[in-house]
């Protein structure tokens, strides 16, 4: 079975998985390990296989789906995010990774998306932020180009309805989802065994976590009721990442991912109309 394959399988069953705590398949799919042995090395610039993040977004038509259309824009976020964290932290090997992805793997997904809406896309954005990683510019020039990115992305994202706290709600649960996925694809038997997927999941519970915190919540009682369990659910992951390049083995399981995305889908109910 492809990755491909198994992530869209390890998705759609991750309630069963969460009954009987055994995933069939969830070993010996990756490789290797991606995890460099001395902090950077060679491994570091290993890309990861084609990726299943699509999973929660299968068969969305994004120009018109908003929850899917958010859902794919919040998987380039959360990327983005790891690998700034990563060049902040003086580990570029790793970032570089993550600035790629996005590009190689989702933004192209978007782009018909972008015209329906009347976005101009990122994608130069997208370029000149890899290129500075690569180049091992200034901490400086590679924040300036980070912001003005996510403030692009921003204004692509307002094509959609984000003043809706139940849309932001299934974001924020599809979000915890892929990471679920992600986790158990770098962390097995509590050994870090894919690098990159492992932050993945750091960096997409880093988006949900602020979509929590829209002013869409703050639009009614209710509503800020719900956020506040929102941002609660979250702030009890974070233990799941002791490090971003941990090591040691975490000892940690994406159940609590799963978990918690669930607990958000119930925690939402009072926000459908």
């Amino acid at each position: 079975m492809n990755r491909l394959r198994w992530k869209t399988v390890s998705a759609l069953g991750a309630a069963t998985w969460l009954v009987t705590s055994a995933l069939a398949g969830c070993s010996g799919e990756e490789g290797a390990s991606t995890q460099p042995a001395d902090g950077e090395d060679a491994a570091a610039l290993t890309q990861p296989l084609m990726e299943g993040e699509g999973a929660a977004t299968a068969g969305a038509e994004l120009a018109t789906d908003d929850v899917g259309y958010l859902t794919q824009l919040g998987l380039i976020r959360g990327h983005l995010a790891v690998g700034y964290a990563l060049y902040q932290r003086e580990l570029p090997l790793l970032s570089e990774t993550h600035m790629k992805h996005p590009q190689d793997e989702i933004y192209a997904s978007v782009v018909p998306a972008f015209k329906a809406r009347g976005c101009e896309g990122f994608a130069n954005d997208l370029t000149a932020l890899t290129e500075a990683v690569t180049a091992r510019a200034a901490q400086e020039e590679v924040a300036a180009i980070y912001e003005g990115l996510t403030a692009n992305i921003a204004r692509c994202e307002q094509s959609a309805n984000t003043t809706d706290p139940a849309v932001l709600a299934k974001v924020i649960e599809n979000l915890l989802r892929t990471a679920g996925v992600e986790y158990q694809i770098g962390v097995i038997d509590g050994a870090i065994d894919n690098l990159h997927e492992y932050q993945d999941a750091w960096g997409f519970t880093q988006v949900a976590d602020a979509w929590a915190r829209s002013a869409a919540f703050a639009d009614s009682a209710s509503a800020a009721a719900v956020a506040a369990q929102l941002q609660d659910i979250i702030a009890g992951l974070e233990g799941l990442w002791p490090s971003l390049n941990p090591e040691a083995g975490v000892d940690e399981e994406a159940a609590r991912l799963f978990g918690a995305a669930a607990r958000i889908q119930i925690a939402a109910l009072p926000l459908q109309r």
